[in-house]
Order: structure tokens, then C-alpha cells, then sequence
């Protein structure tokens, strides 16, 4: 009968915890400062945030398609493992593609202030696990090293860098190398994430072909 009674206790705790979870959002702008203090216990210090960036792609894709597919993807993730995901935050390395309409370009320092006094606010209000979960290819080399400097001086933190973004999934077939940014793979994504932005009426009005502008030498 103990037994029994054990394991209904231990059921009720279960439903009661997830019923808690599905009560309390992820989004950390939608919780009210009770509630995020209940959602940070309930994720154990874990928090998300998502990086992308403010760029042209293509003739038919919203300026935020990085933005808008990491935050999706980490959102549905958070849905399935509890977390805090932090808000909208775009202000990556995007220098190469300052001149097309609609870019905003940090300078170097910035980016790399904003990053770290961001990761040290989200750890002062108990985010002490912060996974960084990257979704524009620009910033994957100032990720990494982001996360290098934080062996620069003790933190009561830790920082977790996802590798990689949307544009060109590590499976890219062979058939269609040019797959790129905005490219079939980007595409679709973002038909998934924000189907109302895509714009495929207008994909045939600029060439998707590799202009070839700075062909490397062949090596011997």
C-alpha cells in the first residue's frame, strides 16, 4: 500500500510540475517577473538565445530570415525542454553585406559588449546555463571566439555555443552546391517558421547563379 501511495505521490508531483510548464510561456518578454522567477527554477538556469541578423536575402525573403528560423527552431525546442528564450536579438556580424538595403552592421566592439554584457545580465538573473544557438553564417567565427573569451576571467556561468546556421545544413546534396544563403534549404525553412513572408512570386528576379567575382587560384 506504501508502495502504491509513493507512486501516486510521485505522479501527482509529475503532473503538477507539468502542468506548471505548459501554464509558464518560454518567451522571456511574455512573463510577468514572478513568473519568470518560477520559469528559471523550472528550466534550472537553463536560457536560449538565439542570434540571427538583419539582411537582404534574396528578392524573396524577409530581411530577419535568420532571425525569425533560429528563434522558431529554438522556441519548438524549448516547448519539448523547458527554457527561458530571450527576446529578438540580431546585432551579429554582418559587415559584407552593409551595402544592400535594409542591413544593420554593429561595429566589432559592440558586438562583442553587447554579447558579453548581455550573457552577464541573463546570468545575473539565473541564467547560469546560456546556450547561444547561432542562425546566420556570418557569426561563426565570432562565436566561437566569444565563447573562447570567457576564459578570459572567472564567471558564475556558463556559456554553450551551437555551431552552425540555416543557410547550408552540413547535408547539403551534391545535386545543388550553390544552396546557400537564401537558397532552396534557407527557403524552406522559413515557409515553415513564416510562410506569410515568403515571397515566391519573386524568386526569378535576380540570378541565383555564382557570379564567380573572386575566383580562387587552382592549387597544384
Amino acid at each position: 500500500m506504501r508502495r502504491i501511495l509513493f507512486f501516486l505521490l510521485i505522479f501527482a508531483l509529475s503532473t503538477a510540475s507539468l502542468s506548471a510548464q505548459q501554464k509558464l510561456s518560454t518567451h522571456w518578454e511574455e512573463l510577468t517577473a514572478d513568473d519568470f522567477r518560477h520559469a528559471i527554477d523550472l528550466s534550472k538556469g537553463t536560457c536560449i538565445l538565439p542570434i540571427g541578423i538583419l539582411e537582404k536575402h534574396g528578392p524573396h525573403l524577409p530581411l530577419g530570415t535568420d532571425l525569425l528560423n533560429v528563434r522558431y527552431a529554438s522556441l519548438h525546442a524549448a516547448e519539448k525542454e523547458f527554457a527561458v528564450v530571450f527576446p529578438e536579438y540580431y546585432f551579429g556580424q554582418i559587415f559584407e553585406a552593409k551595402h544592400e538595403p535594409g542591413t544593420v552592421a554593429y561595429s566589432r566592439q559592440i558586438q562583442l559588449n553587447l554579447l558579453q554584457e548581455t550573457t552577464d545580465e541573463m546570468a545575473r538573473n539565473g541564467c547560469k546555463k546560456v546556450l547561444i544557438v547561432n542562425g546566420h553564417g556570418g557569426n561563426e567565427s565570432l562565436l566561437p571566439y566569444f565563447a573562447q573569451s570567457q576564459l578570459d576571467k572567472p564567471h558564475d556561468y556558463v556559456v554553450y555555443v551551437q555551431w552552425g546556421s540555416n543557410e547550408r545544413p552540413k547535408s547539403a546534396s551534391k545535386q545543388d552546391p550553390l544552396d546557400m544563403h537564401a537558397g532552396q534549404s534557407e527557403t524552406s525553412n522559413t515557409m515553415i517558421s513564416r510562410p506569410d513572408l515568403v515571397h515566391m512570386d519573386r524568386v526569378n528576379q535576380e540570378s541565383g547563379a555564382d557570379q564567380k567575382h573572386d575566383p580562387l587560384p587552382k592549387t597544384v
